[in-house]
């Protein structure tokens, strides 16, 4: 499979893509999308929970994710189109694992996963936290932000600038390239106005946050799933986790805040995989 074959000796054994199969067709396949400086490990305890239930389930590493090199440079070169190429080559792959086809996602990765709902005939999708706009900035501010940095230098800030490379996950890059975030911004920007054109592709879309999420502003991703809702209303849901901390990567075994003793199950029963 290529998108395997990319994983070279500069990737972390833990953060090369993944496939859980069951040797043949199932009833359903999954792609798991990460999230911005994250890899597949992101999904290490979750994705054998999916395969557990009979569901195939493909991890693809994006593009210029996953170094050993914690500190790399590479990630200001992503592009919004390297992204979707690689996430529709997956959801492709996915298409030969199973009848139907869903694709979950975290904050980027949920991105992707709401571009595969509203361009791609999917069973299902489920964008988790999606960072349709960051902080709590209104999506045009938001959006106008993104383009303006676009334009001025790369810069590479500290996710947390009290633990700087220390930060968990430790298979994770701790700081982030603004143009690559910026460059995820392009994708949450073409769903948004896609979706205000025309319905969704996907059958049924669940969109999962957390209120205290920190990072970005719950009002929009609310706004694009009623946006959805408003041409399959039985077919869209949106959803707040109570009980979780003021966090934004909320499904990261790595990550020693994350309840996923509350997410986990949630994501499951989204997908319609809840039962082993």
């Amino acid at each position: 499979m290529e998108i395997i074959a990319r994983d070279g000796p500069e990737v972390l054994p833990a953060a090369r893509s993944v496939l859980l199969a069951h040797g043949g067709r199932t009833p359903l396949a999954a792609v798991l999308f990460h999230g911005l400086t994250n890899n597949p490990a992101q999904f290490a305890a979750f994705a054998p929970l999916l395969h557990e239930r009979g569901v195939n389930v493909f991890v693809p590493r994006l593009p210029l994710h996953g170094y050993r090199d914690r500190l790399t440079t590479a990630i200001a070169s992503l592009t919004a189109e390297m992204l979707r190429g690689t996430a529709n080559e997956a959801l492709d792959v996915a298409c030969g694992l199973g009848e139907r086809v869903a694709a979950l996602g975290i904050s980027m990765g949920a991105l992707l996963a709401a571009d595969a709902a509203q361009f791609r005939p999917i069973a299902v999708a489920v964008p988790v936290a999606p960072s349709f706009a960051l902080l709590q900035m209104p999506h045009f501010i938001s959006s106008i932000f993104g383009r303006v940095m676009l334009r001025l230098p790369n810069l590479f800030l500290w996710w947390d600038p009290r633990l700087r490379s220390s930060e968990p996950p430790i298979t994770a890059y701790p700081r982030f390239s603004t143009h690559a975030l910026m460059q995820g911004q392009r994708i949450g920007d073409a769903v948004y106005s896609a979706a205000r054109r025309g319905p969704p592709q996907a059958q049924r879309i669940v969109t999962i946050v957390n209120p205290r999420d920190p990072a970005v502003n719950n009002r929009t991703a609310r706004h694009v799933s009623s946006l959805w809702a408003s041409s399959n209303p039985a077919g869209v849901a949106y959803e707040e986790l109570a009980g979780l901390p003021a966090l934004h990567d909320i499904l990261d075994p790595q990550q020693p805040r994350a309840r996923t003793d509350l997410v986990y199950p949630k994501l499951l029963q989204a997908l319609g995989a809840t039962c082993p």
